[in-house]
């Protein structure tokens, strides 16, 4: 289901769920794409106010995992984006929304953590969630167990459409890669 209702309700139940002292504005999904470790990608798509914000969108070419590492994948992916947040050229987003599972979720969190104690800096206000597929599992950092939001919930909803923009993000970006390379061989 696409999210085209108002936003605002979902927005106020994600402060409440991830029990934020600030309103949720900001949101950035993260996901990566390839096929059997083959012209590997990353996606980073940013939402303001519940809505997509197409000039915030970035897309990286992996460059340091070989193979099928999806969660070395995303720890790159997050370390090459949030470099400029470290570095007071862009702002942390209220929350950081990885596509996936615990392990996704961990694998962003543990790049997070080095670049942090790198730079001897620490980030207020941003929570760090992912969200798995199937059973639409949201899990939130600092807990193992998964949050089952009911199906019609705004907050579920809104999460689904920021995971299903950052895939079909990542998945754009690999074929257009998957082509040029078909065209050249």
């Amino acid at each position: 289901e696409v999210f085209a209702a108002e936003p605002t309700e979902a927005l106020v139940q994600l402060q409440q769920i991830l029990k934020s002292n600030q309103p949720v504005r900001i949101i950035e999904g993260i996901d990566v794409a390839n096929i059997a470790g083959a012209e590997s990608v990353g996606s980073l798509v940013k939402f303001i106010d519940g809505r997509p914000f197409k000039s915030g969108y970035r897309r990286f070419k992996i460059k340091t995992v070989e193979g099928i590492d999806d969660y070395a994948m995303i720890a790159e992916v997050v370390r090459r984006r949030y470099k400029y947040a470290l570095a007071g050229e862009e702002l942390w987003p209220d929350l950081i929304l990885i596509d996936g599972g615990l392990g996704h979720l961990h694998a962003a969190e543990t790049a997070l953590k080095e670049m942090l104690a790198a730079s001897g800096t620490t980030i207020r206000n941003t929570s760090i969630a992912s969200i798995a597929k199937k059973e639409e599992e949201v899990f939130l950092l600092g807990s193992n167990r998964p949050m089952k939001l009911p199906r019609n919930s705004p907050a579920l909803k809104l999460l689904q459409y920021v995971r299903d923009e950052a895939h079909r993000f990542a998945q754009h970006y690999f074929h257009i890669l998957r082509s040029k390379k078909m065209l050249n061989d």
